[in-house]
Formats: C-alpha cells, sequence, structure tokens
C-alpha cells in the first residue's frame, strides 16, 4: 500500500505542477523530469489517428472563436451532469428538448420553469448569475501583454470523463458523442480542437477530469472509474515517412506493453482546486469536473486584461450574445493593479448586456425586430443601432453577427453597410444586426457555415441573405431617420458654407466634357433637414407587449388589398400595428408571421420576405416567386399571431405582376446601359452622383469624428443615400458628403513656407479642397467601374472596392503633393514642354 500511496501522491504533485506552471518551457522542464516528454511510447495519437492534422488544423481560424468552443462544451458538460445526476437518460424522452428547457429544469424553481419568462439568464437577479456562474470560469495567468502570451484555464464542475474514457471523449476526433441529446450545442466533438494551433509553440494543452462520484453512484466499469486523471496534449513534427505534423496525447499507463496506444495519468483524490477563489487561479476544490488549460494562448490583440473592453471578456461575450449558462471570468495575473472587486466579472452574453444597458447605450426605439424568410429558411434579425460612440463597448468590426442557439457561427463587418445598396455609411460604427438561425434546417445551416462555427461559407444561401438584408436595412425607417438625424448633426451648419466651392465645380465640369460624361454631375440637393423639425414634436412611440390591431395601412381591418408590382422589383405592403419594435426578436412570447399564397382553397407558405417593424409601421417586403409571370394575380395571406390570441390576425391582399419597370432614363433596372461597347473595367461607368456637400473639419472638431481626424487626415467621404430618396430603382443619383481637414499639416506648411509671390491665401485652400475633391469623384467612379465591370454574385467578401477607405488612405498619401503639383503643372510653358520632349526627356 506505501508504494501505492507513493505513486499517488506522485501523480497527484505532477498533476498540480502542471496545472501551475504556466510557461510551455516550465512544463517541458516538469514532463522532462518525469521521464515523459522524450518518451514516444507515452504519447498517444489524438483521436488515434495519425493523420489527425489535417482535421485538427482546420478548425476556427481566430483564437478567440476557438476559445469560446470551449466554453460551449463547459456549459453542455453541466447541463449533462445535471441531467444524470436525476437519473435521466440524456437521449430519452424525459430529457429536455431544448437548451432553454434544460435551463430550467435543472436552475430554477418550479414556479419559474413553468413561466414562459423560463430558462433565460436575462430574467435572472444578478446574484443568481453570479452563483451559476461559478460553476465554470475562465481564468487568465502568466504573461501580461508586455511581457508574452497568457495563459488560460476554463473549469467546470460538469459531469467529468472516467480515465478510461477520456480517449473516447475529451480525446476523440468526429465521434458523434452527443448528437442525439436534444438540450447541448456541441454535437460533432471537433470544435474543442480548434484551441491547440493557438497553444504556443508545441501547442500544449493541459486536460484533467473527474466523473461526478452520484452519478457512478457506486457502479463501476474499472477500477479506476472514481479518480481524477490528466494528460498534455502536444504538436509532434514531421519526422521519417510522415509528411505532416501529429497531435499526441501523454498516455503512459502500460505504454511499454501497448506502445502508443496506453492509458492516460490517474490518482485518487476526494477534491481538486481547479477553480479560482479571488485571484489565486487554483484556490477553490470540486469534486469532480474538467479542467482545461491553454499554455501561452496567442490571443492576438486580446492579451490585456481580460476583462476590459479590449480583451477577451468583449470578444467572448459577443461571440455568445445569447449564452444558456452565465461563466465567471477572473483576472489572476500579478502585473494588472485595481481595487479587488475588478479581476472578476460574470459573463452573461452580449443579448444580456444590451438589455440591461438599453437607456444608455441604444437610441430610443431600439432594437427592433424583423423576421425573415429566406428560400424557405425562418430567421429574426435583431437591429441595435447605438449612441454615438458607444458601438465599440459592445463590438469591433462586425456589424452583423450569425448565431444558433446563442452561439455566433459567423458574421460580416460594419463596411456591410456603407454598401451602396444600404447606404448606411452615417451609421456604420453604430449598428449591430444579429440575426437568428436557430431555426434553419440542419441542411442550410451546412450550407450557410463552414464547419469550424466561426465563418460564412460562399453558397448561394448566403447571398439571398446578404440580397435580403441589404433591401431590409435600407429601407429600414427607423434607420433612415436616425441617418438623417445623424448626418444633419454633422453637416447641416456647413451646406450653406459648401455652395461657393459646389458653384467652383459646376464650373469645372461644365468646362471639361469629359468629366461631365463620365459623372454626370446634377445639381446640389436642397438642405434634407428641414422636414426633421417638425419630427422632434412627435410624442415617442409606445408599442404595447400583443398587439391589439394589425391591418394594412389606411384600411380597415379585413379589407382586401390590391397592389401593382414589376416584375423586376420587390413589393412592398405597409401594415399598421400597436406591436413593440422587439415584438418578433425577443426571447420570450414573440410574435409570429406568416405569409401563405392561396391556390384554391389551399394555403402555400411562402418562402422568400422580411418584414421591418418600426414604431407601428410593418413593411412587408416580398419578392415575387421565379415561376411568376407578367400579367399574372397573385393572392397572398399575412397572417399575425402570439400566445395572447384565440386568432391570428389575417390580411388578404393581391399583387398584380406587371411588365419590367423603366428607370427615369428609359433603361430597365436589371439591364442597365453602358456608354460604349466595351466590356469589363474598359467600359466607361457614370457614376451618377450629386455635387458632393463640402464640410470643411477644423483641428478642434477632429476628435468629433470616428475614426478622430488628425493632423495627415486629408478627405473623408460619407454616403449618404440617393437623392430621391429610395435609390437607384427610381434612378436616383447617389448623394456623398466630403469632409476635408482644412487644418491638414501639408496645407498650413505650404501656406506658411511655400506660398508663391501673388498667390492669395484663400486661391490655395480652394485649389487643396478642390483638388481632394476632384481626387474623391474619381474613385467613386472607378468604384463604379468595378461594380459593374463583375458579377457581385461571385464577389468575395471585401472584393468591392470601398471607396470610403480609399479616399481616406489614398488623400493621406497624395496630400504633401498636392498644392506644389497644381503649382508646378499650372506653371509650365509650351516652350518648356517642346523642349522636353525633343531632349527626350518626356514621351
Amino acid at each position: 500500500m506505501e508504494a501505492t500511496t507513493s505513486d499517488n501522491k506522485r501523480i497527484k504533485s505532477l498533476c498540480i505542477a502542471l496545472m501551475r506552471a504556466d510557461t510551455e518551457a516550465d512544463v517541458i522542464t516538469i514532463l522532462d523530469e518525469g521521464g515523459y516528454w522524450n518518451h514516444p511510447a507515452a504519447w498517444r495519437y489524438y483521436g488515434d489517428n495519425e493523420n489527425n492534422f489535417s482535421t485538427i488544423g482546420n478548425q476556427q481560424s481566430r483564437p478567440d472563436a476557438a476559445a469560446v468552443e470551449k466554453l460551449i462544451n463547459s456549459v453542455d458538460h453541466r447541463l449533462l451532469n445535471e441531467c444524470l445526476v436525476r437519473g435521466t437518460d440524456p437521449e430519452g424522452p424525459s430529457a429536455p428538448q431544448s437548451i432553454i428547457e434544460a435551463v430550467a429544469t435543472f436552475f430554477e424553481d418550479a414556479k419559474s420553469q413553468s413561466s414562459s419568462l423560463g430558462g433565460r439568464i436575462r430574467n435572472w437577479s444578478d446574484s443568481k448569475r453570479t452563483e451559476v456562474a461559478r460553476g465554470i470560469t475562465f481564468v487568465a495567468t502568466g504573461a501580461t501583454a508586455q511581457s508574452g502570451d497568457p495563459s488560460f484555464t476554463i473549469a467546470d464542475c460538469g459531469e467529468g470523463q472516467t480515465p478510461e474514457k477520456m480517449p473516447e471523449t475529451l480525446l476523440s476526433l468526429a465521434r458523434s458523442n452527443k448528437l442525439r441529446i436534444p438540450f447541448v450545442q456541441g454535437k460533432f466533438n471537433m470544435g474543442g480542437t480548434g484551441v491547440l494551433k493557438f497553444c504556443g509553440t508545441h501547442n500544449l494543452q493541459l486536460i484533467v477530469s473527474r466523473r461526478n462520484p452520484e452519478i457512478l453512484n457506486g457502479i463501476l466499469e474499472h477500477e479506476s472509474d472514481p479518480q481524477w486523471s490528466f494528460t498534455i496534449v502536444r504538436r509532434e513534427d514531421p519526422e521519417g515517412n510522415r509528411r505532416s505534423s501529429v497531435y499526441t496525447y501523454l498516455a503512459p499507463v502500460d505504454c511499454d506493453k501497448k506502445p502508443r496506444v496506453g492509458g492516460v495519468l490517474r490518482f485518487s483524490a476526494a477534491t481538486m482546486p481547479i477553480f479560482p477563489n479571488g485571484r489565486n487561479p487554483y484556490g477553490r476544490e470540486s469534486k469532480h469536473g474538467t479542467l482545461i488549460k491553454l499554455y501561452e494562448y496567442r490571443a492576438t490583440g486580446l492579451k490585456t486584461n481580460i476583462l476590459r473592453k479590449d480583451g477577451m471578456l468583449s470578444r467572448i461575450d459577443l461571440l455568445l450574445p445569447d449564452v444558456a449558462l452565465p461563466i465567471r471570468f477572473h483576472e489572476c495575473r500579478p502585473g494588472y493593479k485595481g481595487h479587488a472587486g475588478s479581476f472578476e466579472t460574470t459573463l452573461t452574453g452580449l443579448g444580456v448586456r444590451l438589455d440591461d444597458d438599453k437607456a444608455e447605450n441604444l437610441e430610443i426605439e431600439f432594437p427592433t425586430s424583423c423576421p425573415m424568410s429566406i428560400s424557405g429558411q425562418q430567421m429574426t434579425a435583431t437591429i441595435y443601432a447605438f449612441k454615438k460612440a458607444k458601438a465599440d463597448t459592445y463590438r469591433k468590426t462586425e456589424g452583423i453577427i450569425f448565431a444558433v442557439n446563442g452561439q455566433t457561427h459567423g458574421y460580416l463587418t460594419i463596411d456591410f453597410f456603407r454598401r451602396k445598396a444600404v447606404g448606411l455609411s452615417y451609421l456604420a460604427d453604430s449598428i449591430l444586426v444579429i440575426v437568428d438561425c436557430t431555426n434553419l434546417s440542419g441542411r442550410a445551416r451546412e450550407d450557410l457555415f463552414m464547419n469550424s462555427r466561426d465563418r460564412l461559407s460562399f453558397a448561394p444561401l448566403r447571398y439571398e441573405i446578404e440580397d435580403a438584408l441589404e433591401d431590409l436595412l435600407k429601407h429600414h425607417d427607423g434607420l433612415r431617420e436616425l441617418r438623417e438625424r445623424r448626418r444633419s448633426e454633422e453637416i447641416e451648419s456647413s451646406l450653406k458654407d459648401s455652395k461657393p466651392l459646389a458653384d467652383i465645380l459646376e464650373t469645372i465640369f461644365k468646362h471639361s466634357p469629359t468629366l461631365s460624361e463620365l459623372f454626370l454631375i446634377g445639381k446640389r440637393v436642397q438642405n434634407p433637414f428641414k422636414s426633421l423639425k417638425a419630427k422632434a414634436d412627435e410624442k415617442p412611440f409606445k408599442g404595447k407587449r400583443f398587439p391589439t390591431y394589425f391591418k394594412f395601412r389606411g384600411k380597415d381591418y379585413g379589407e382586401n388589398l390590391e397592389r401593382d408590382c414589376h416584375i423586376n422589383m420587390r413589393c412592398r405592403i405597409t401594415f399598421e400595428t400597436d406591436a413593440a419594435n422587439d415584438y418578433f426578436s425577443r426571447k420570450v412570447e414573440p410574435g409570429l408571421f406568416s405569409l401563405f399564397a392561396l391556390v384554391g382553397d389551399t394555403r402555400l407558405t411562402v418562402d422568400d420576405y422580411a418584414l421591418n417593424l418600426q414604431n407601428g409601421s410593418a413593411t412587408l417586403n416580398l419578392r415575387l416567386p421565379a415561376a411568376t409571370e407578367v400579367g399574372a394575380s397573385l393572392s397572398l395571406v399575412a397572417e399575425l399571431n402570439d400566445p395572447s390570441r384565440l386568432e391570428a390576425f389575417e390580411n388578404s391582399f393581391t399583387i398584380h405582376v406587371k411588365e419590367v419597370a423603366q428607370t427615369t432614363s428609359g433603361t430597365t433596372r436589371s439591364k442597365s446601359k453602358t456608354p460604349t461597347n466595351k466590356t469589363g473595367e474598359d467600359r466607361e461607368i457614370p457614376a451618377g452622383i450629386q455635387l458632393p456637400n463640402r464640410i470643411r473639419v477644423a483641428e478642434p472638431e477632429w476628435d468629433k469624428h470616428e475614426p478622430p481626424f488628425d493632423q495627415s487626415t486629408a478627405l473623408r467621404i460619407k454616403h449618404a443615400g440617393t437623392a430621391n430618396g429610395d435609390a437607384d430603382s427610381n434612378g436616383g443619383k447617389d448623394i456623398y458628403d466630403f469632409f476635408v481637414n482644412i487644418d491638414n499639416v501639408h496645407l498650413k506648411r505650404y501656406l506658411k513656407y511655400e506660398l508663391k509671390s501673388g498667390q492669395h491665401e484663400h486661391v490655395v485652400q480652394t485649389r487643396f479642397e478642390v483638388g481632394l475633391m476632384l481626387i474623391g469623384l474619381a474613385l467613386i467612379h472607378r468604384a463604379a467601374q468595378q461594380r459593374n465591370g463583375r458579377s457581385t454574385d461571385n464577389a468575395e467578401e471585401g472584393e468591392i472596392a470601398d471607396v470610403e477607405r480609399q479616399a481616406d488612405e489614398v488623400t493621406k498619401a497624395l496630400a504633401p503633393f498636392l498644392l506644389p503639383m497644381i503649382h508646378a503643372l499650372g506653371a509650365l510653358e509650351t516652350e518648356e514642354v517642346s523642349v522636353a520632349h525633343a531632349s527626350g526627356e518626356a514621351t
């Protein structure tokens, strides 16, 4: 017994030493001293697959998304533990049939379970959230941002695994261990390996686990079942005939008899300190559960204090917008200072945070909800509009995130809002859209998301969804009003100052047929903000939780509506209602919108539509079915229902399909003419824009812009919609606002040191501004060529020119040369040019 006790103590000490190690060098030293590091037979192939690198190496592309998979697994472990402790078969009919039902059943009292509010942590008190969060923790130890990469430890008091089951569960690949369990999210047992490539040089990861004794209940399949077990995962470089790396894990038990197929180390202990206690990362004991430690995790850009807005907490908050269980985050690195309460907090997910902080961070009347059906797939988009400078607290470059069961599976960047088809450049830094894709079919989920669950695939469904979102956002009344209000705040006082410069531009274009033909510049738009002042006197809309009416605008309920629609356009139907803006997207008792086509007495579900609800107005954007013919009449029924109603609201309408729509220029919307017979990027595409508004930005106003101006900034441009309000379908010209930095360092330097005799400062400044604006117009024209010269259906994200970013970067580069170039070219004489040609100095 003494030898066994001695071995048990040694192995337990080895486990604790590995838990407390924070560098790969320390781990390797510990394993080398124990005789394990250079003992090949003691290292078993991960998943018992020597070619596992192709699977493990093809997981998440970002360290934050990879870490999220570990937390999702911890949530699953906790739910499974509660189910198994109760003696319920997780795959049986008595088990919860959803994540929400599982949370309500296992973590709430009987009263809460029977309530429609049950199973949602957004309805829990702060103390309840903190209490439950102590069962899943995320801890930072090791290096600070200045000294290296931190180590992260994730621990949970879940069901845990026995030593003999470790190879089949925590150390397996592509086994469907949880595939038939309805209340868990991690189904395919692969995503958890995505963290490995971000762990230091050797990709080291520690796993410690023990099965809950209450689940075992004294029934053992192997004598080691009650023990703790642990292992280290590492990456071995290619050698011999093996062309790729391989991931292995420490399994030295009986490895002399079964090389590369041994068992993991194990030991007996009533408890282990796998949880943090304050700033002590391993100060709280647990009788069971799992600990995962990621050594020297390369969390690029996320190495700072994990609780700060640029740390891991905020990133995971975004990637788990509706997490099923709260998680406690602890910053345990000694390099960071602060008061006792500043080193731990509870993660509840972005959705809960936004609900908690709505009044302080969101614009009035947001969020709004928009049910969508794309190719028959049901989704709900929730639109959040932040107050100025508030959005960065919640997201970085993400503009639209797609979530399944509360986990982000992919996103589109904020550049989506700057697309011409959306026209929300003024709000790009203030919008976040969450698209709930939980109800997608399994096939659609596979088509839309990569297997790594951290990015979108380039499948047809993606582009159909993007097209629907473009239309939805562009015609969202609340966003359009907010855009005009923001634009008014930025430029209204400057509009009167821009007329003289506009007159100069008009003169330039009038005397240049080439420029006039290329740009088709129209007149300046009149001040668009006068009508908005009347809106300031309107009372804020206060919607009802359950609407008392839902009918066509301007008609009595039950009255039929008839509408003409051109075959190449969407049909828009507007309803009046008193439903609250979040009616369709709220988590508790949401409304359900359905659209049916009537074929005789049969109702057929309509597949492609989006409903935009805002302040009592619900606009239906409907794409006509592909087989529709001109002259046809479509009979449809819009149905609205919720748990409060015995009978749904029903509104019947008829669409008469008309011929292809013509634009104001006489061309069809779907096939616009080009001025030449050239193809691709060689053809000339008229930019079709209004004369831009010029807004001067002086140094005291630099910080009012996002991002702030600096001394090198020359020109910023923002797309502000179209002159006719609805856009290109009416032939309206694009509106751009040009922001010119009148305190640009190169302009000021020229005025101070290089002003020539006879030059006037205001003339030089005007040349600088006009020159920048011409460059901006040229970039807009080039973007139009690129956009029309290729099929956007096959364009990858970011391929279409980002003209706003280009204008910023290009004019920064040209600003030092612009005025000297204008002066030098203007001073050239005919004789000088002739001499240069003759001498071969120019061609």
